[in-house]
């Protein structure tokens, strides 16, 4: 059996469409839901959505006390889900809609290639069904590479599957050997992003073989949780974003080779500030800001998430 995971977050339109698209999936699996302390209706209106529909998938709705972001949300769902010993598990976007196979495709996939310890569907837009939003990745001189990013579908008729280095959070599907020892699948550094970055360059350094599977398709709301963040600071969303990435690439590569990938990032980073602000000065403080920050900081929290994405004012703080 396997267990599907979904984290909610002030999101109950989309978690609904999600559950609903499950209960005609094919498969043997149960959903849990894990409801990331919502500040609006969701865990009222997904509790009446479960008890009033009928479906032989069962579905748990588990409660947080906080928001505890992406991460530490799916960590928790997993720990709630493990007590009912699953074989596998499935990650899912809260904001996709499924084919009625793409489970079953994944796990004939697997039962015949039991090498691939991690699978991604194809996930495609919600928007364009046949538009490709990504295929997995590959993990290059410290960057992710998307396979087949706004391509159509067409282009993998016939592929059965694709080795890759990388998968998205948005849906993956992997088995309970890869928990770490406390049942968690990703680092807590991170409260919003890079999550699965981490987990991609962790399962390459620990020889763990990917695929894409692209006759197993999901669709994808691209954004929707993003869109929620009001107040959004872009200069911020760009400095947690390349904060995140840098220090994942600094404790998973060896000292020398991060030197050298950081000093490669910073004219990017440096672009990306100077768009938002157009200020060489303003720009270049947050550029010696990140590279020094880099170095110290072992991961981005909830209150520097907040300080860069809704108060703008983390730039303010020492």
């Amino acid at each position: 059996m396997t267990a599907i995971i979904l984290v909610n977050w002030n999101g109950a339109d989309d978690t609904i469409a999600c559950l609903r698209s499950l209960q005609i999936a094919e498969g043997d699996f149960f959903v849990v839901v894990a409801d990331n302390a919502s500040d609006d209706d969701s865990l009222q209106r997904i509790s009446a959505f479960i008890d009033g529909n009928n479906s032989y998938h069962k579905v748990y709705l588990l409660p947080l006390d906080d928001n505890y972001g992406f991460a530490v949300g799916n960590n928790k769902a997993i720990c709630f889900a493990s007590r009912f010993a699953p074989d596998s598990y499935m990650l899912l976007n809260n904001d996709t809609e499924v084919e009625p196979d793409f489970l079953s495709r994944l796990m004939m996939f697997s039962e015949t290639r039991r090498e691939y310890r991690v699978l991604t569907p194809q996930i495609n837009y919600f928007d364009e069904k046949n538009l490709i939003w990504e295929c997995g990745g590959d993990i290059k001189t410290g960057r992710r590479v998307v396979r087949h990013a706004n391509m159509d579908s067409s282009v993998l008729y016939g592929v059965e599957f694709m080795p890759i280095t990388s998968v998205s959070g948005c849906a993956f599907f992997f088995y309970p050997e890869l928990l770490d020892k406390d049942g968690n699948l990703f680092t807590d550094r991170y409260f919003f992003g890079e999550e699965d970055f981490e987990f991609s360059m962790r399962m390459k350094k620990m020889g763990v073989r990917m695929a894409c599977v692209p006759g197993s398709r999901i669709y994808h709301k691209v954004g929707r949780s993003r869109n929620k963040m009001k107040a959004i600071a872009y200069a911020g969303k760009y400095y947690m974003y390349y904060l995140n990435r840098l220090i994942t690439l600094r404790l998973h590569m060896p000292s020398f080779r991060f030197k050298l990938i950081k000093f490669m990032y910073m004219p990017n980073c440096f672009r990306y500030f100077y768009s938002v602000n157009h200020s060489f000065s303003a720009s270049w403080k947050i550029l010696l800001r990140l590279y020094r920050e880099v170095d110290t900081k072992y991961g981005v929290s909830k209150s520097d998430f907040r300080a860069l994405m809704i108060d703008n004012d983390y730039f303010d703080k020492k």
